[in-house]
């Protein structure tokens, strides 16, 4: 409380007493002071300040002492713990609020997809009207093949849909036959066309009797349907020290792309890093010790300064076709998809020289794929597949940078130098793949669009396989998708497709009975102390023939390594039989000769030459066998009686003209004089 005090000589004062009471209250509150006189300097003693008294200094100003100060911090500090306290309280409401709006949202979202899955369940159980089976996707059921380990490159199917070829990044190519499948999808024939070579791309002859099969080689190969060991025929390489590719017969650097010729069963097209697309026939006439074709026809690609340099070993400026194709309907445009992104097309014709269109601004990076949309017997429109992330439609019939691209789709992330597309065989959808970019978290997806509007009708998810290749067989009517993973996903509907997957989805394999089993007989017997039986008791155990392919491939190869002999470096070297022999002789002859080695060759060089001083008294070999023969060589040769009577003829001086002592064929004193010039 406060108390009034009265001074004698002066007013009256207000002094607080000590507040030691108001320890622990939850709040203090000063209100405005009236203005009274300051209390004089006898109040200002240290008695006075360790009392907690109040101490009025100036006008309308106020001071505590210590134990004030104390308890207005204790009121601060709760007064703060309560604030911090009802803070914590809102936090956790308004967290928990977000929490239950992110739920909601979830769930709304599960909801959609549900619905949109039984949309789709809906749509894939609707059945389609009679006649209307080809106007619906065939995307409704899926089937896995696992092709290979790497990347898929390429795929081609025959013109009958009943087999499929799949090469990938590690150069063998799968033969598989849909009419004798199981589901255990295995490939009836493996084949490695070259060694550590990709496989670029494969394409059907138009009987189907055979394939091309194009590496990352310098020649392309021609296999039959039922994938032989070794090919039927081949392509010439080219010598690659002519500048002008117009004057050798082959290809002089890898190749990069190839199709078969759409009607012509003997004609086939090739691209290459050399700056050329060749034409190839399959009646031409061989040419070297191997027998293989040469091209027929040379199409150059231009860069812009016009010139065909090529696009490999770093030459400055060139550019070389990625891809190749025929146009589907009448086969006389040939394109080319450049490194540069420009589309280069050639026309039919007698013989071919420059590109007759070249749409130089058609992409900014290297163009992957080129398709033709076929609609009936006409394929006027181009489509064209890109590493700069966009997919354009161009008009045959006006075909200019100008003019420009029909549609244009932009934002399509292209994963894969070999990245396709695929136009359907009735020309009314067209599809390709995105690959999800490095920075994000999205996955690969199949996009359909209609050709008609050019409007998306079908997103198909892919997880993290990135798909590549496409193929849409008209017999078929199966979309089958290549991816980075090496499987093969084959979409078709069990209402528009027919054959292929139909074929092998749901056969069982057959099981072998045990009786079945016991009928094969005892198998070979290996010697597992030799190193080589070693090796063919694994390759035959494991099954593994595709090693034993490709030992016997290498082995029957023209350009195989020879046989080291053993040396000091080289002990653990192969042998053979002739090689045996050889090293049989050395060595005898070795110790006939007093050598220290097999090879003939004495470690010291001297010693070695100081024993031929002496060669007469040490005959070495056979030179004991002429000791006694005064003449061991016999020069005489024997004469006819016709040959020692023209010996005596001939003998003496006469002319060998007229055969006389004295001739007069010629006038001898003036024989060896300058006849003198008759003017």
């Amino acid at each position: 409380g406060a108390a009034a005090q009265e001074d004698e000589d002066g007013p009256t004062y207000e002094v607080e007493e000590p507040a030691a009471d108001m320890l622990g209250m939850g709040f203090l509150s000063f209100g405005k002071k009236e203005d009274v006189k300051t209390i004089g300097m006898e109040m200002h003693d240290a008695t006075i300040r360790n009392k907690g008294g109040l101490v009025l200094d100036k006008k309308g100003s106020i001071q505590f002492g210590r134990k004030v100060r104390d308890a207005a911090a204790l009121a601060g500090a709760s007064s703060r713990a309560d604030k911090a306290e009802e803070e914590a309280r809102v936090s956790a409401e308004v967290a928990k609020q977000r929490e239950a709006a992110t739920l909601a949202a979830e769930q709304s979202a599960r909801r959609a997809a549900l619905q949109d899955e039984e949309d789709d369940a809906q749509e894939e159980d609707e059945v389609p009207l009679p006649g209307k089976e080809r106007e619906m996707l065939p995307v409704t059921h899926e089937v896995t093949l696992q092709a290979h380990e790497k990347c898929i490159t390429a795929m081609g199917l025959d013109p009958k849909g009943v087999r499929m070829v799949v090469g990938g990044m590690g150069g063998e190519c799968k033969f598989y036959d849909f009419q004798g499948m199981t589901e255990e999808k295995k490939p009836f024939r493996e084949v490695e066309p070259v060694a550590d070579h990709m496989v670029q791309a494969i394409s059907w002859s138009n009987t189907g009797g055979c394939l091309l099969v194009v590496c990352s080689d310098s020649h392309a190969r021609i296999y039959d349907r039922d994938g032989s060991a070794k090919p039927i025929q081949s392509t010439v390489k080219g010598d690659m020290y002519v500048r002008d590719m117009q004057h050798t017969k082959g290809h002089t650097q890898s190749l990069t792309g190839g199709m078969w010729h759409p009607f012509a069963n003997e004609n086939w097209i090739t691209s290459s890093l050399d700056g050329t697309i060749r034409i190839w026939d399959i009646n031409a006439a061989p040419v070297g010790m191997d027998q293989v074709l040469p091209s027929v026809h040379v199409l150059k690609t231009m860069d812009r300064r016009n010139v065909c340099v090529g696009g490999a070993s770093g030459r400055a400026g060139g550019l070389h076709p990625t891809c190749c194709v025929y146009s589907p309907s009448d086969a006389k445009l040939i394109v080319g998809g450049c490194s540069d992104g420009s589309i280069q097309v050639f026309f039919e014709k007698a013989r071919y020289m420059k590109p007759d269109r070249i749409l130089r601004d058609a992409h900014t990076a290297l163009v992957t794929d080129v398709a033709f949309i076929q609609k009936g017997t006409q394929s006027n429109l181009m489509v064209t597949r890109s590493r700069d992330h966009t997919m354009k439609v161009w008009d045959t019939r006006m075909l200019s940078d100008a003019k420009g691209p029909v549609k244009t789709w932009e934002d399509l992330p292209c994963g894969h130098e070999k990245s396709g597309l695929c136009v359907s065989p009735c020309g009314q959808w067209i599809t390709t793949g995105t690959a999800p970019e490095k920075a994000s978290m999205g996955n690969s997806t199949v996009k359909i669009w209609e050709t008609k509007d050019f409007k998306h009708v079908k997103t198909l998810d892919f997880g993290k396989k990135v798909p590549v290749k496409f193929a849409w067989p008209k017999e078929l009517n199966q979309l089958i998708v290549g991816t980075s993973t090496g499987e093969v996903s084959m979409f078709y509907s069990p209402y528009a497709s027919k054959r292929g997957a139909l074929h092998f989805v749901g056969k069982k394999a057959k099981v072998k009975a045990e009786i079945d089993m016991g009928r094969s007989g005892p198998g070979p017997i290996f010697n597992m102390t030799d190193s080589e039986d070693i090796k063919k008791f694994y390759a035959t155990g494991h099954g593994d023939m595709s090693k034993i392919r490709r030992a016997e491939t290498r082995a029957a190869q023209k350009t195989i390594t020879p046989i080291r002999p053993p040396d000091a470096k080289n002990t653990m070297a192969a042998t053979s039989d002739s090689m045996a022999f050889a090293a049989m002789v050395m060595k005898s002859g070795a110790k006939i000769l007093n050598l220290q080695n097999a090879s003939g060759q004495e470690k010291d060089s001297q010693k070695a030459l100081h024993k031929y001083a002496d060669a007469d008294k040490n005959p070495d070999l056979v030179g004991h066998v002429y000791k006694d023969n005064p003449q061991p060589l016999d020069w005489s040769v024997d004469v006819s009686e016709g040959d020692k009577r023209m010996s005596a003829k001939m003998q003496g001086s006469f002319c060998r003209k007229c055969g006389q002592k004295v001739c007069r064929c010629i006038d001898y004193s003036v024989w060896g004089e300058k006849r003198k010039k008759t003017s």
